[in-house]
């Protein structure tokens, strides 16, 4: 397909349609251009809540505050321990105040 030829929705799948409609057909052209033969997986938008969700909550992580945060976002303490837990090692691997480091 030419770069001069227009886009004919019943030339399309009905879910390339649905998209067609969504962003309009000069868009849709420009999808199949950029990615045209490939995989494209566009995530639902409640990942991208979840993900700034996450980023608050080990923000307001202080080392100890698993329950608060737990009934604060209306989560389980094994949700909150699994999403801080990159900060809990962080947290765990500094040194105490008053103590020296060997490292």
């Amino acid at each position: 397909m030419s770069a001069q030829e227009e886009i004919r929705l019943e030339d399309l799948s009905e879910g390339q349609q649905e998209v067609a409609a969504l962003i309009g057909p000069e868009n849709f052209r420009k999808l199949m251009e950029v990615y045209g033969g490939a995989y494209l997986y566009i995530p639902k938008t409640d990942r991208l809540e979840r993900m700034e969700r996450n980023e608050r909550i080990r923000a307001e992580f202080d080392g100890y505050n698993f329950r608060e945060l737990a009934r604060k976002y209306d989560l389980t303490e094994i949700t909150i321990r699994s999403i801080v837990s990159d900060k809990v090692r962080e947290l765990r691997a500094r040194p105490m105040d008053g103590q020296l480091s060997l490292l």
